[in-house]
């Protein structure tokens, strides 16, 4: 049985013609993926709606991207379900045989569920929901591929559901510049003192040292300042100990990883 693998388009775009895998590739979701697709699988394609599965290195102009459902971080075009039939049988004249393929559907639910439907064989390889969590899943599969896992070892990571390490947020004492004190979470202190909950919360799990004043380690108190803008501020070099000191850091230069991840593949091909 012949594998091969397809993933989603990007409505990022260049905005010149070139190839289907440039064409994309200055969406780093896409790389990510594209830099698996090229090392795991000798035959793979790019989908989408209006085009059909498209061969990476053709060549293509730029276009307006349609989608068959709307979310939150794809929006646009939404096709007609004359357009998705247009879509299905265009593949059914490209892949007679669908029945000897399996298809790895490296996309979203609403596309796998079109496809499942003319290709027996498809399996759903599962996205994280957030775009960034995918894409170093992707970079770590790549790696662990280049290190000797199977492809089924990097697909069942790659849909590995994400355990989140942070623990919960915890009701705590927040005290400020003028003396102010309050108990409980990020969200009560929000409510009452009109802040933004986003900057506050980040002080309550400890990513954010200070926040309009507030801190939860009453020592800072004597340490705060504020700047010529009216802003609150602590030393930098206070900031700087306890931001390196946070546990639960966000990975940071997934480009320049990737960057350097594709020039291993290359020599490992």
């Amino acid at each position: 049985m012949e594998r091969i693998g397809v993933i989603l388009c990007s409505k990022s775009k260049q905005d010149y013609p070139c190839s289907v895998r440039e064409m994309y590739d200055v969406s780093i979701s896409f790389k990510a993926r594209r830099i698996f697709m090229d090392l795991v699988y000798d035959k793979w394609y790019v989908n989408t709606t209006s085009k059909g599965f498209m061969d990476p290195n053709l060549n293509i102009e730029p276009y307006d991207s349609w989608y068959i459902e709307q979310s939150r971080m794809m929006t646009g075009n939404v096709v007609t379900e004359d357009m998705i039939t247009d879509w299905l049988d265009r593949l059914k004249l490209q892949f007679p045989n669908r029945e000897n393929i399996q298809l790895d559907c490296h996309l979203s639910t609403p596309y796998f569920k079109k496809l499942k439907s003319i290709f027996p064989q498809a399996r759903y390889i599962k996205p994280m929901a957030n775009f960034t969590v995918t894409a170093w899943r992707y970079h770590d599969a790549s790696k662990m591929f280049l290190e000797g896992a199977t492809l089924e070892e990097c697909l069942e990571f790659i849909t590995k559901p994400h355990v989140k390490l942070r623990p919960e947020e915890e009701e705590k004492w927040f005290y400020h510049y003028n003396g102010d004190k309050f108990y409980g979470k990020a969200w009560a202190l929000y409510i009452k003192y009109n802040i933004d909950n986003g900057t506050v919360y980040g002080l309550s799990m400890g990513r954010n040292p200070i926040a309009y004043g507030w801190v939860t380690d009453e020592s800072l108190l004597s340490h705060i300042y504020i700047t010529k803008g009216g802003q609150y501020r602590l030393p930098k070099e206070i900031s700087k100990k306890l931001r390196d000191a946070y546990p639960y850091k966000k990975r940071d230069g997934l480009r320049k990883d990737l960057i350097n991840l594709e020039k291993s593949t290359k020599q490992y091909a």
